[in-house]
Formats: C-alpha cells, structure tokens, sequence
C-alpha cells in the first residue's frame, strides 16, 4: 500500500469521526462489582469510559454514606453509662448512635434492626455518627419508606439520595452518549427511571450482567499495562509520580508486500493515537501524559498525527490539550482531572 493511500485513509477516518460517534448507540450498565457500584458505558459493544458511582452498602468497606440516605443498622451494643449505642451500618463498618437521638418514647437492644442517618462521617480514630430521628414527611414517599423499615434486613438502604449518583453522571458521560440504561440494582432503577427515558431493570439471575457483557474483563483490560491493537501493535502504560508515560510499538505488526518502513509505522501511529484517546478516558488518567510513538521523521507525518489526536479527543469529557512534539519525538498531552483514575476508584 502507497504512502499517499495511508495518509488519504487515516484523515478520511478522522473527517468520519464525529458522524461515526452520533451515529453509534450507547448503553449505560449500572452494577454492582467486587461491592461498588460501577457505571460502565458501552458504544457498538466496545467499552468507552468506566466509572464508580459508589459503595455497596454490603461491602467490607466503608457505605458510601450521604446525609440523606437512611440505612437499615444493626445494634451491636447498648452502653447506658455514656448514652449511647454502638451499631453497624455495613459489613465491619461501625458507628455510634446516641441514645438522644433516637426517637421519642423507642428503646433498643443488642440484635435489633433501625433506621439511621448519618450525621457526621467517619475520621481517622473516631466512628461516624448517626441518628435515627428521621422525618419521613420531608422525602418523598416518605410514609411508605417508613412502613418498609420493618421488612428490610441489615445494610439494606431505605432511602438513597440520587443526587450523588446522577451528578457523577452528568459529568462523566456527554448528553446523547447513552440511549439505555441497564441495571440489575433495584435501587438504581428507582433512583434512575426519574430522570432518564429509557431504564430497564435486568433480573435474569442465572446470567447476570457481569457476564452478559464480561465486564469483569473489561476491568482487568482497562487496569492492564499493555494494550494490543488490531494491527499487532501494542501500547505499554508506566505511570510514574509525575506524568503518564504511553510507548508506541510495533509488536507483531507485517506491513504490507512493497509499504515502506515510514509508511508502515505511520499506519500503527494512527491506530495507537485512536486507540490512546480512548484509553485515557477509560482509565480516567489525567495530568500531563508523554506518548513514545514509532520513528515520527517527517513534519507531514508529525502534524498529521498531532491532528488525529486533537480530533479523537473531542470526544472525551474532560478537556484534553495536546501540546506539541518535543525535539526527541515525544507527544505531550494534558487532561484535566475531574475524578480519580479507575485505579484508584476501584480499591
């Protein structure tokens, strides 16, 4: 294949971009991994950003508490001397009720199950605090929550606030990104059918959406540090404590019969930056990001490259700026930080 050939395929794909991604459906999958609760959106059946909306309240780790949300809290000791009460509102996640706070005229023991909200999140030797004197009459529904109390058991949420989950939503995914939302969180669908025109609950226990979409995979592939591309090439990711570094290789890539060497790398260049625009949005790096990419000789070759990532990037949310090619042929690329990368959201 002629270098003229390539060049003419690469900036035809860029010119196709944006008609390419307003012509794609995307689904939102909202479930419930390892105890958080990720929202993975999918275009064509290719993963485009994963996030973590939150904590399942059934997790070893701290609930993601807010101070609307009311918990179904087990008590695990009632101390009368300092009036108060010792409860846990998620697996080995303690708090501390004081016994003013409980609502007129109620008593409790150890074992019993009760409605709490928090009133003051945990810090570093010292529990969160909770109350249970909650007034139904100020959420809506509130006297049919009040009613559920009783048949709910421990951890269960009585009341999520929607505003942390659908705020981290419209921040991360662009308005017309998505035109379903798939949750098999009962709580989700609730909190989610409000405020968006297509939700389904998925219930299929025996295949659950885990598999149905192998989004276990898709976590361990946006977590690895190698990525292969279509062509046989592949991408190293090393972060350090000051940027990201991306190098560009050519692996297992065969040019074709009478392509010259340039125009050969030039093809897995192009790949490699469609491909890196969408890993930063994926793995949410941010910060300044230095890209290695193969033999970049030729000021043609380097603008046209330069160009591919600007145009790739517009679809991300976040604002990502690409700098220039330093004099030793590196990429420099910043993204602005929103959140944190999926790395550390999912610890």
């Amino acid at each position: 294949m002629s270098r003229s050939v390539l060049q003419s395929s690469a900036k035809e794909t860029a010119r196709n971009l944006e008609e390419l991604r307003t012509s794609e459906s995307g689904k939102l999958i909202i479930t419930s991994i390892d105890h958080k609760i990720i929202a993975f959106l999918s275009v064509s059946g290719k993963m485009k950003c994963i996030t973590v909306l939150g904590k399942d309240s059934d997790g070893t780790e701290n609930a993601d508490l807010s101070p609307e949300d009311i918990v179904i809290a087990i008590v695990k000791d009632v101390k009368n001397d300092i009036g108060a009460c010792f409860i846990e509102y998620a697996s080995g996640c303690d708090g501390y009720l004081p016994l003013n706070k409980l609502p007129k005229g109620v008593t409790v023991k150890q074992g019993d199950l009760i409605p709490v909200k928090i009133t003051s999140l945990a810090q570093k030797g010292k529990r969160a605090s909770f109350t249970a004197k909650i007034d139904y009459s100020k959420i809506e529904n509130g006297a049919e929550l009040s009613e559920k109390a009783s048949y709910l058991t421990k951890y269960s949420y009585l009341y999520k606030s929607k505003t942390s989950y659908t705020d981290r939503i419209n921040k991360v995914f662009k308005q017309g990104e998505f035109d379903e939302i798939v949750t098999d969180i009962e709580l989700v669908y609730e909190m989610f059918s409000k405020d968006f025109p297509n939700v389904r609950l998925y219930d299929d226990k025996s295949f659950g959406l885990d598999k149905l979409y192998s989004l276990k995979t898709a976590l361990d592939e946006a977590q690895d540090r190698n990525v292969w591309l279509k062509c046989g090439g592949f991408l190293i990711f090393d972060k350090t404590e000051a940027m990201t570094v991306i190098d560009v290789n050519s692996g297992k890539f065969t040019p074709s019969k009478g392509t010259d060497k340039e125009s050969a790398y030039m093809a897995v260049n192009s790949e490699a930056a469609i491909e890196i625009c969408r890993q930063l949005r994926l793995r949410n790096i941010s910060g300044i990001v230095i890209i290695d990419f193969i033999n970049l000789k030729s000021d043609e070759d380097k603008e046209q490259l330069l160009n591919l990532l600007k145009e790739e990037s517009l679809a991300d949310t976040e604002t990502v700026m690409v700098i220039d090619i330093t004099e030793l042929g590196l990429v420099e690329v910043t993204r602005k930080k929103e959140f944190p990368p999926l790395y550390e959201q999912l610890k």
